[in-house]
């Protein structure tokens, strides 16, 4: 554990210094600034934003112990940065400043993939949604991020994923989450694996005779 501590601790270090080597290039100080300063801070901020929401967020060792807990705002912080960036593409599209933003296409490359931003939202909303209620229900109690994050995006993914024959792009998502959708609409009623009680029923399983081997 003490090894898994130091290797973590050790990745924060050399992104921090990444991030401080981007922002001291894009803005030398008594220099002037390089011809792709603009892009090398958005590259910064977008790394910046993921360390938040992942290193700092729902893959840190700390608790959730508040709804004004440092985990969370770093959650709140990178996720706003995803939020902002889209607002800022979505006006740019309305005033037509550029060419016209299709969130949904797979050949759109000014933005995150559609898939990863819907599955980003699913993260996202879920965790601070269960932090809150959570919190509110059981004071004195906390929540582990590293412990339950991946679940809910994984068992989506998953199914996404056996809807698209096992390989999921950009190309098949649209198919992979409409069919998941008309699924969910059409059998609302469906009881799943892991649904009430599942866990509380013993399962009987007959002893499994021990037959030793025979000498050759």
């Amino acid at each position: 554990m003490k090894n898994v501590f130091l290797n973590i601790h050790w990745s924060l270090i050399q992104q921090e210094q990444v991030l401080a080597e981007l922002a001291q290039y894009a803005a030398p100080i008594g220099q002037q600034p390089p011809s792709d300063a603009e892009t090398t801070m958005m590259t910064r901020d977008y790394l910046r934003a993921a360390s938040l929401l992942f290193e700092n967020g729902v893959l840190s060792h700390e608790v959730i112990n508040s709804t004004h807990c440092q985990v969370l705002q770093n959650i709140r912080e990178g996720y706003q940065f995803f939020e902002d960036w889209l607002d800022t593409l979505l006006d740019e599209n309305a005033q037509q400043k550029e060419t016209e933003f299709l969130l949904t296409s797979p050949r759109e490359r000014r933005f995150i993939s559609w898939q990863t931003w819907d599955l980003l939202r699913v993260m996202y909303f879920g965790l601070t949604g269960l932090a809150e209620s959570f919190l509110s229900r059981h004071p004195g109690f906390f929540l582990s991020p590293l412990r339950l994050n991946g679940s809910a995006v994984e068992t989506l993914f998953s199914q996404f994923k056996a809807r698209a024959g096992g390989k999921l792009t950009s190309l098949n998502y649209e198919t992979s989450l409409r069919s998941y959708i008309c699924k969910k609409n059409l059998a609302p009623k469906a009881v799943h694996h892991s649904g009430r009680d599942y866990r509380n029923v013993h399962l009987k399983l007959p002893d499994a005779p021990l037959i030793r081997k025979k000498d050759m």
